[in-house]
C-alpha cells in the first residue's frame, strides 16, 4: 500500500493495482491496466508501479517528469 496527496494505492496478491482517491485532473488513479507488479509507490499527483520484468509503469500528472519512465529497465528491488 502507498499514500500520495489524496490518493491511496493497493498492490493486490495477483500483482494488480488497485487506486482510489483524488483522480480528477491528473489521472494518478488510472492503474486497472497495470499487471504483473511487484512493488508500488505514489506521490503528490502520480503513482509508480515496478514490474517483475524490471520496467516502470506510471501514472499521473507529469509537470517535473516524473511519469517519463518507458524507458526504465532492469530496475531491480533492494536485496
Amino acid at each position: 500500500v502507498a499514500a500520495g496527496a489524496g490518493h491511496t494505492v493497493g498492490l493486490r496478491s495477483d500483482g494488480t493495482v488497485v487506486a482510489t482517491g483524488w483522480n480528477d485532473y491528473y489521472g494518478q488513479c488510472d492503474v486497472d491496466s497495470w499487471s504483473d507488479v511487484v512493488a508500488v509507490a505514489a506521490g503528490w499527483d502520480h503513482t509508480v508501479g515496478l514490474r517483475s520484468d524490471g520496467t516502470v509503469v506510471a501514472a499521473g500528472r507529469n509537470s517535473l517528469g516524473q511519469c517519463d519512465v518507458s524507458d526504465w529497465k532492469d530496475i531491480r528491488l533492494p536485496q
